[in-house]
């Protein structure tokens, strides 16, 4: 199968297949979380992703995020040191999507990791997901403890997905990768019963 380089439908297709993989080996593991009251934010913002895929991984932390349009780098909406926490942010959201990385390491770099352990072992348990890659190309501070982050998604190297957004949040003093974009991507497949994003 010969692989095309652009256009949004690819992109959409990588995260969806790459997401069905996952999907599959977390149904093996079980069912997904029951809490219904945090699901709001994450169920919206799931259904902006399939809609919109340049926004396929950028759901909304907290209320605040709608200051997300217009960059902030100073003042109250960055942190203490800017330049730092966004050499931080592009390391480790590079190693959270590096596919040498660990399932255990990569629980370190992604918003409550250990609450989505079972879904990152479902990934790392199938072979295409050792094939994506990606890279953070603009860092955009809404809050000192949040980012909107636009990267791009490679399968084997090759560009699939150049403009996507996601969140980057500061949790116990480290810049992670949000649950909220890994659970967006996730949900491209149009499941919502997924271990540790409800």
């Amino acid at each position: 199968m010969a692989m095309q380089r652009s256009g949004p439908s690819f992109g959409r297709t990588l995260a969806a297949g790459v997401a069905v993989a996952a999907l599959m080996a977390v149904s093996a593991c079980g069912g997904g979380s029951s809490k219904p009251s945090s699901a709001t934010s994450n169920t919206t913002t799931a259904t902006t992703a399939t809609t919109a895929p340049s926004t396929t991984a950028s759901p909304s932390t907290s209320p605040s995020s709608s200051e997300s349009s217009s960059p902030a780098t100073s003042g109250a909406s960055a942190p203490a040191d800017p330049a730092a926490a966004e050499a931080q942010i592009k390391q480790n959201w590079q190693l959270f999507f590096d596919p040498k990385t660990a399932v255990a390491d990569k629980e370190k770099y992604l918003q409550n990791g250990a609450v989505l352990a079972p879904l990152l072992q479902a990934f790392a348990a199938d072979p295409r997901v050792g094939q994506v890659s990606s890279t953070v190309s603009s860092v955009s501070f809404t809050s000192p403890t949040t980012a909107t982050v636009t990267y791009s998604l490679s399968l084997q190297g090759t560009v699939v997905e150049p403009n996507a957004t996601g969140k980057a949040v500061l949790q116990d003093g480290t810049w992670k990768v949000a649950d909220t974009t890994l659970c967006g991507l996730v949900a491209l497949t149009g499941n919502t019963k997924l271990p540790g994003c409800s």
